[in-house]
């Protein structure tokens, strides 16, 4: 669009804005255009209804003392979407013409919505808020439409309970300060977000569709130009200030992503860390107090596992002695060859079938041509069983080693859209069981990719026999749905069938290329049967703490003995 063409448009949006305020000496700081850069009739309309019903220098001042957060700009989205609603409804008795007009916007709006993208919170609003404005039911989170129940105002409000009523929003749902993070909400990336944007179809970056300020300070407040990959970077950052930084280099972490993250895990992402941060980072302050509460969750599973020592120590010989059995009933065995230790009984066969095989070769079962990959579900489900199951995992991790079996410990959890793998130990830190301890748990499941995940972490091993136990609650759960595909165009929320199902798929796959995979069952006797779609008969429930090595120990014993 050439210099004249926008200047024409300027001067669009202000008769239109002139047209709905009744006042021609306006000057208004903020002009809604399209993304073609066209001015946009309806919400011009909207701006100049604005200045006629409201007190637009409360309102001015209300946007000011929203400045004072790093995220202002989320927060006036917010306000925005309310002022819209009371407008309206305001405003289309005097103007009929404006339902329509109200209608052909959100439209527009839902038309440019790409429905592969992983929206956060306030994308969710918004589009739930124009979906109703066309008289469809939202289909997304309770949350959102939470938030937009309180957002839409009714007309007979003035400013001040406008204003009002926003500060108790705020308060209820976000956290207003210097460092802005949604209390209620899993964080996400908001920092930079303008005034209802969203994804573009067909395009990388994010253009304006709401509001655009005039002079010195158009498209700075509302246009937001960012690429995916600069929306990446970012949310990539806040994970590693919130779970530690990655262990992986980001080229390496696409390129995982491009295998792992297809599928019903399209438009997820993994993040693979050891838990450790990096103290040059500035972090928020809800970050800091989520650093801050690893630290004491640390602290509390030594203590449980100390103040149990005895039993702790008692079901670690047990497991190891069951383990060690097996491996010497295992350790030697025999199969026909063509040389070795002559059986005089098959001399025959050579001259009549031609079967040279008439030797016998002893075998020895070398512990050293097995691993086993213990995966901890830290989601928030298992809150109230941190320190259990930090002990759970790391008796088991200690017996193995004792038998000098190669052992690798991590957890996984989904945050947003993100899938974190944080790894405890590897197979050749024998010494580092204790790190099993770091175990804490937050955010919700997506046990489909972490299996998924550990069995693509599994296939280069060297190793013949592969052993995978997961220690779940057997209910994945996250808040990214699985992706429409088809013709019908639906999302799913990835829970209850849909999430076992899936789980259950990515189980099946390693079991069809060779590797063990156990479950240790560690949530609610009504998820049981959840939990037996998934794992199948190779899923035991822990039922009494005492009798954890015993019921651990006869699975072990029964998968060794297939594999050995």
């Amino acid at each position: 669009m050439t210099m004249q063409e926008q200047n024409k448009e300027i001067k669009r949006a202000d008769n239109i804005i002139w047209n709905a305020s009744s006042d021609y000496s306006l000057n208004s700081e903020i002009k809604a255009y399209d993304k073609n850069g066209k001015a946009d009739l309806y919400l011009n309309y909207i701006i100049g209804s604005v200045h006629k019903y409201y007190n637009y220098s409360l309102l001015e001042e209300f946007f000011n003392y929203l400045k004072k957060d790093t995220n202002c700009k989320l927060l006036e989205e917010l306000t925005w979407i309310a002022l819209e609603n009371c407008t309206y409804k305001k405003a289309k008795s005097e103007r009929l013409v404006l339902e329509n007009l109200r209608r052909d916007y959100s439209k527009k709006f839902l038309n440019r919505c790409n429905p592969d993208l992983s929206f956060n919170i306030i994308d969710q609003v918004k589009i739930a808020h124009f979906k109703r404005a066309l008289g469809e039911k939202p289909n997304t989170t309770n949350l959102a439409l939470t938030i937009l129940n309180d957002l839409e105002f009714d007309e007979h409000m003035n400013t001040k309970q406008i204003i009002s009523r926003m500060k108790e929003i705020i308060k209820v749902y976000f956290q207003y300060g210097p460092h802005f993070l949604a209390k209620n909400i899993l964080p996400t990336s908001h920092r930079g977000k303008s005034i209802f944007q969203v994804k573009v179809k067909g395009s990388n970056s994010r253009r304006n569709s709401f509001f655009k300020r005039s002079k010195n300070e158009l498209r700075r407040a509302f246009s937001w130009l960012k690429s995916v990959d600069q929306i990446n970077k970012y949310d990539r950052k806040f994970m590693q200030g919130y779970y530690g930084v990655s262990i992986l280099q980001e080229p390496r972490v696409k390129a995982l992503e491009k295998i792992l993250c297809i599928g019903n895990h399209k438009n997820c992402h993994v993040h693979f860390t050891r838990g450790n941060f990096d103290v040059h980072i500035k972090n928020n302050t809800s970050t800091v107090k989520h650093q801050d509460d690893i630290l004491k969750q640390r602290e509390k599973n030594n203590i449980h596992y100390n103040e149990n020592f005895a039993r702790n120590n008692n079901s670690i010989s047990n497991l190891t002695d069951k383990i060690k059995n097996v491996m010497l009933v295992n350790r030697e065995s025999s199969c026909r060859s063509e040389k070795g230790k002559l059986v005089a009984g098959d001399i025959w066969r050579s001259f009549y079938v031609h079967d040279n095989k008439i030797f016998i070769k002893n075998l020895k079962n070398d512990v050293r041509d097995l691993t086993v990959d213990i995966m901890l579900d830290a989601s928030l489900s298992q809150k109230n069983r941190q320190e259990i199951i930090a002990t759970e995992g790391y008796i088991i991790a200690e017996s193995l080693t004792r038998c000098q079996i190669p052992v690798k410990v991590y957890s996984f959890c989904s945050f947003h859209d993100y899938t974190i793998i944080n790894l405890f130990r590897d197979y050749d830190e024998v010494y580092k069981n204790n790190k099993i301890f770091n175990y804490t748990a937050s955010g919700c499941n997506r046990d489909g990719l972490a299996v998924r995940a550990a069995l693509y972490m599994m296939k280069n091993l060297s190793c013949n026999r592969k052993m995978l136990i997961v220690l779940s609650d057997g209910k994945p759960n996250d808040m990214q749905c699985i992706p429409a595909s088809g013709i019908n165009h639906i999302e799913y929320s990835y829970s209850d069938n849909m999430g076992v199902n899936d789980t259950a798929l990515e189980v099946r796959k390693g079991l069809q290329e060779g590797i063990s995979i156990l479950g240790v069952f560690t949530g609610r006797n009504e998820d049981v049967a959840a939990a037996q779609k998934i794992y199948g008969r190779n899923l035991v429930h822990i039922k009494s703490a005492k009798r954890f090595a015993d019921t651990v120990g006869v699975m072990l014993q029964n998968e060794l003995n297939n594999i050995l």
